[in-house]
């Protein structure tokens, strides 16, 4: 991004989930890259966090310990750890003078966010993810429920702006009663200097021979709502119509022993790969190693609709290769069948299959759908995209006060 008009601001990014500082996953790509396309601009970044992340080294670095016990009793020690945060922020802002906002990732049981901004009076920018309460009842266990809603309405109310991932969760919050216009999406990108059509992937496809063979890929973290079940229950299927066919799977998660039982009993060993979490940095040589790549993602199963913005998408849209996704949430807007990817029905192997086999089958329309959907991800996808609609939402709010 070319530095532009705009005055430099002095942006602190602040975490406080002290269990989940350390991964390399969603929630740090997002943060990482955008604080990358604010540095572009020529903007001070300040980062507050519980771990040491992947960070470029001009971003002023602070780091806040935490006993690594916190990670087994979260709801017991939030409290305490947020408490610690925010006197430390708080240290560290008066150490550092005036910022011009506040951008902090939404963390259960933390009101944290709106105690630094009734102290200082900076703009608090919130990123959220999910409504906690929801996420902590369907897809882990809930505790203190009053008390981990009570917070988030906290934090809800006193934000400036939240910056949320799709529309289907600002509905969500909408429902919950936070206010329409102050709700931002905002959903994830791709770096094109990472993830473009020219990635290297000969030493991907020598480590794992996949020369003369046609891959089908997947990446991402293997949840539930990721539908890695129900891929996995396709790839008996292609593997019969393809016999060059062979699977990888880049990543790992809660339903990696879900897939290996799948693979196993289908006798598919010796045809897939799954590599396990690999730097981030190495994903788009995997990825180009592909001929085809697939989002099985599903909606969830209390018919709330899927709400997530899967990194994956926009990455595969980087690296121009045809794509095979689930027509569900934010897929079923950012992909249009048969142009930028050929949309299947959620939770149905046989379409997922059926719709590989026409890429294998169609090089003409596999070329088109991938170059197509590079020209959409350049045109509309990249973090570029996403920094910029953070910094003009500020200079709104600046310029209306």
């Amino acid at each position: 991004m070319e530095k532009n008009n705009n005055p430099t601001l002095r942006i602190l990014f602040w975490r406080i989930d002290y269990f989940g500082a350390l991964a390399d996953g969603g929630i740090s790509s997002t943060v990482r890259n955008l604080i990358k396309q604010f540095l572009k601009q020529g903007h001070s970044i300040f980062n507050i966090s519980g771990g040491k992340t992947k960070l470029p080294p001009e971003v002023h670095n602070f780091y806040v310990p935490f006993s690594k016990l916190f990670r087994n009793y979260p709801e017991v020690f939030s409290f305490p750890y947020q408490f610690k945060s925010t006197k430390e922020t708080s240290r560290i802002l008066g150490k550092i003078g005036k910022i011009d906002f506040i951008y902090k990732v939404i963390h259960d049981f933390n009101f944290a966010g709106a105690i630094v901004k009734k102290r200082f009076g900076y703009p608090l920018f919130l990123q959220v993810d999910g409504v906690n309460t929801w996420i902590k009842r369907n897809w882990g266990r809930l505790y203190f429920s009053h008390l981990l809603r009570w917070a988030e309405e906290i934090e809800w109310l006193a934000s400036d702006r939240i910056f949320t991932f799709s529309t289907q969760l600002k509905k969500q919050l909408v429902d919950c009663g936070v206010r329409a216009d102050k709700i931002v999406v905002n959903p994830c990108a791709f770096d094109p200097e990472l993830f473009n059509p020219n990635v290297d992937a000969s030493l991907v496809r020598q480590k794992y021979k996949l020369e003369g063979k046609f891959v089908v890929g997947f990446s991402g973290t293997f949840g539930y709502y990721h539908g890695i079940s129900f891929f996995a229950e396709s790839l008996k299927l292609i593997a019969q119509r393809i016999p060059s066919a062979v699977f990888l799977f880049v990543g790992d998660g809660d339903y990696r022993a879900k897939l290996d039982e799948i693979i196993k009993r289908d006798n598919l060993e010796t045809r897939t790969i799954v590599t396990g979490f690999v730097p981030y940095e190495t994903v788009p040589n995997y990825l180009s190693a592909c001929d085809v790549l697939v989002s099985p993602c599903i909606n969830n199963d209390d018919g709330t609709e899927f709400f997530n913005s899967p990194l994956k998408n926009f990455e595969y849209m980087g690296l121009a290769k045809p794509i095979v996704a689930t027509a569900v949430g934010q897929q079923k807007e950012i992909f249009v069948d048969r142009y930028n990817a050929l949309l299947v029905e959620e939770r149905n192997p046989e379409a997922i299959a059926e719709a590989v086999f026409e890429i294998y089958q169609n090089p003409d329309l596999a070329w088109s759908i991938g170059q197509n959907a590079l020209r959409e991800g350049l045109e509309k996808h990249t973090w570029q995209h996403r920094a910029q609609r953070i910094l003009d939402e500020f200079f709104t709010i600046h310029r209306d006060k």
